[in-house]
């Protein structure tokens, strides 16, 4: 079964979806690849210090440890921002969902993503987020999914509940 309908982005939900999965996704999927730098980083400056390495060193590996914390504090505020800005040039997008694929269109481009590919479905609120890696998520407004979407894909039938109350952000 296929269904094809436009889907209304509101930049506030598009901001808090995406701010949903970042937060989601640095605690189930990556968070060694986000904290671990700074945990050794620390470890390496105390040892340094400790050691009384050249001030040079003690300043590089501060540095880097700086950058790994101000990384992901980065990432928290500018993906969002950048999920509103996309809301608000894009407000409507055309989705197919196929039983092989999801497919959308936005500003005369289209993305045709395998449902292979999901990883994960995670409920956000008033979205939806098909999780396709650690960093990349795809985002639909329950409220613009078709009435038949739990027949598409085992994926929305298994891992979906679309309530507009979130289990887990």
């Amino acid at each position: 079964m296929v269904h094809v309908f436009n889907a209304t982005y509101d930049a506030a939900g598009a901001a808090s979806a995406e701010r949903a999965f970042y937060m989601r996704s640095v605690r189930e999927l990556r968070p060694f690849l986000t904290f671990g730098p700074t945990m050794a980083l620390s470890v390496f400056v105390a040892a340094a210090l400790a050691l009384s390495a050249p001030v040079w060193l003690i300043v590089l590996l501060a540095a880097f440890l700086a950058l790994s914390v101000l990384g992901p504090l980065f990432f928290y505020v500018a993906r969002p921002l950048e999920a509103k800005r996309l809301a608000l040039k894009y407000p409507v997008r055309r989705i197919t969902l196929t039983p092989q694929s999801i497919q959308i269109a936005v500003g005369g481009q289209t993305a045709d993503i395998a449902w292979g590919r999901i990883k994960h479905v995670w409920d956000a609120g008033e979205y939806v987020l098909l999780v396709v890696t650690k960093f990349m998520s795809v985002s639909i407004p329950k409220r613009s999914l078709p009435p038949g979407r739990k027949r598409v894909h085992p994926r929305f039938r298994a891992k979906c509940r679309l309530t507009s109350s979130s289990s887990r952000p």
